[in-house]
């Protein structure tokens, strides 16, 4: 069966009334869990939508650092999926670009304290850099994270091709 299309789905929205609407949205609701989890952010007070983030970070940490401070090798199919299932749910662009930067800051602190990381470790530090970065460029919030992203810029005992490739992402783009 062919994956239907975006045009399909609002032909067939269009042709229920606003009770069979309800009833889809309620069942899309009680079914999936992305469901559930994006209408709690939309319904969350700011203080519940930080402590999701926080969470969410918390777990980016975990990826890097044990419970007791010890490195750890990190994840980065475990990590993907994190910032993955945290952009499905999250209603603010602003939050996600800060989880991004987050698993970046937390990737680059890493690498400084214990001389570096593997190659395909700084490639997905680079890539979830990009990735923020085009967010902010989208959405026009570069301004509000500048300070973040030059930060990472001046950290010494890294691979220089690693900082110089996240400088020259964020120069080119402001």
């Amino acid at each position: 069966m062919a994956k239907p299309k975006l045009t399909d789905f609002k032909k067939y929205l269009a042709a229920l009334d606003e009770a069979e609407v309800r009833e889809e949205m309620l069942k899309l609701f009680n079914k999936l869990p992305q469901v559930q989890e994006f209408y709690a952010q939309e319904l969350m007070s700011d203080a519940e939508r930080k402590a999701m983030l926080e969470e969410y970070k918390k777990k980016v940490y975990n990826q890097f650092w044990t419970r007791t401070g010890n490195p750890r090798n990190p994840s980065n199919a475990e990590l993907r999926t994190l910032l993955t299932n945290f952009e499905k749910v999250s209603v603010f662009p602003s939050e996600v670009i800060e989880l991004f930067l987050y698993r970046v800051e937390t990737a680059t602190e890493f690498a400084h304290d214990f001389g570096g990381m593997s190659d395909a470790d700084y490639n997905a530090s680079i890539s979830a850099f990009k990735k923020a970065i085009e967010m902010m460029v989208q959405h026009k919030l570069g301004n509000q994270f500048r300070a973040r992203c030059e930060a990472l810029f001046r950290l010494d005992n890294l691979d220089y091709w690693y900082t110089e490739s996240l400088e020259e992402l964020f120069y080119e783009n402001f």
